[in-house]
């Protein structure tokens, strides 16, 4: 009778694959928003009281320097309100002055002379506002800038607050105004660099100069300042839409690998393969990732120092797998 031969148990073959070391860093992620350029300074300048409008003397792109008349209503009607105020001041003060002297004689009553310094106190308040009324009835410039857009036009009835011109100052400098999410926005911190990079080939470096303390309802983004360092370059208009990289400060050092290295992700858990210490075998180990930018994830799961993690051939591992690495890697 044959004696049966023990069985040979075959041993998996070691997968060949590639590794790269766990990289510890403090850098933290970038914020990547769209913004818009713009001044700091931009308004919209309009009349302060209703009317046809004479005149329109700028437009669109103009330069203008402070107090330089823009725009003007036609002034018959307000220049009477204005000359009917000054005539009821007139006769308030002739009032006023003839029963002061009757108070003096007492025929007029103290209560005669206070009536009437009170209609003079009213009519030089009426006649105060018919002047601030004129003088709003022209629009001078703010200060040294340029007319963004003209929005009126001569003989068109404009009413009170109907823009008529927009206008950007010159000081002040420039911003780029962005929308960043409330995660990201608790990562950023005024003074922190930034660059913006617009239409053809523009480049420019800014700093985070203020931020909003409240979320807009509709997009929930928190509104950002970027002051931009320095001039603008020639050409550039505001309203431009740029690409803007915030770069916040540096946070505690945590580990970062390669997207490649990361397999059945789900939400913000995922699996790596660590190469154990004697190079031929693999540990599968459960990571949380904190955030994913360009080609790298970082983690919020504590790595071994040293460590090494698969990258090529991990999708096809096991742990505990036999491995094995390209004589470069060894």
């Amino acid at each position: 009778m044959r004696t049966p031969r023990p069985r040979r148990v075959r041993r998996a073959r070691a997968l060949v694959v590639e590794v790269v070391p766990v990289v510890l860093t403090t850098a933290a992620v970038p914020v990547d928003v769209t913004g818009v350029l713009g001044r700091r300074v931009e308004s919209t300048l309009s009349f302060k009281t209703g009317g046809v409008i004479a005149a329109v003397s700028v437009r669109a792109g103009d330069r203008v320097t402070r107090g330089q008349t823009l725009a003007t209503l036609r002034l018959d009607e307000i220049d009477a309100q204005v000359a009917q105020a000054r005539t009821a001041v007139e006769k308030a003060r002739r009032d006023h002055a003839r029963i002061e002297a009757l108070h003096a004689d007492r025929v007029a009553t103290l209560e005669n002379l206070q009536d009437a310094r009170s209609a003079l106190d009213v009519a030089a308040a009426a006649l105060r506002a018919a002047e601030f009324n004129r003088a709003h009835s022209v629009i001078v410039a703010p200060a040294d800038g340029r007319i963004l857009r003209r929005l009126a036009e001569p003989e068109e009835l404009a009413g009170p607050g109907r823009p008529i011109l927009a206008f950007a100052a010159d000081d002040g400098g420039w911003i780029a105004r962005a929308g960043v999410t409330e995660r990201d926005v608790l990562r950023l911190h005024v003074g922190d660099r930034a660059t913006l990079q617009g239409p053809d080939g523009l480049a420019l470096s800014a700093s985070l100069a203020q931020i909003a303390e409240g979320a807009d309802p509709a997009t929930r983004t928190v509104e950002v300042e970027l002051a931009v360092d320095g001039a603008m370059p020639a050409g550039v208009r505001s309203g431009f839409i740029v690409d803007a990289r915030i770069l916040p400060q540096p946070v505690p050092a945590r580990a970062a690998v390669p997207l490649s290295a990361l397999v059945e992700g789900r939400a913000r858990q995922a699996h790596v393969f660590l190469l154990a210490t004697d190079g031929r075998s693999v540990r599968r180990q459960e990571v949380e990732i904190e955030a994913i930018h360009d080609d790298r994830a970082y983690l919020r799961t504590a790595l071994p120092a040293g460590a090494r993690v698969v990258t090529t051939g991990a999708e096809f591992l096991s742990d505990g797998r036999t491995v094995a690495l390209p004589a470069a890697s060894r």
